[in-house]
């Protein structure tokens, strides 16, 4: 099983996240753990524009103002 957990400081811009998507298929991780994500809300759209893998499930944690923000695929 590969794992990746990444302190991601801000997963709010787009390039920021087509280098992390182009990174994780790469890497091909069976789970993967983002701290940091300074996301205040994670739905399905957001979820598939940092990882394209079909049928999987997430769990997050939102924000708090400009920090913290957990996101696990």
């Amino acid at each position: 099983m590969k794992i990746i957990s990444w302190n991601i400081r801000g997963l709010g811009s787009r390039k920021k996240r087509r280098v992390v998507k182009d990174f994780l298929r790469l890497q091909n991780p069976d789970v993967v753990m983002f701290q940091e994500t300074k996301r205040e809300e994670c739905d399905r759209r957001f979820v598939g524009s940092v990882w394209s893998v079909r049928n999987k499930e997430w769990a997050a944690l939102p924000a708090c103002g400009a920090s913290g923000g957990i996101l696990i695929i």
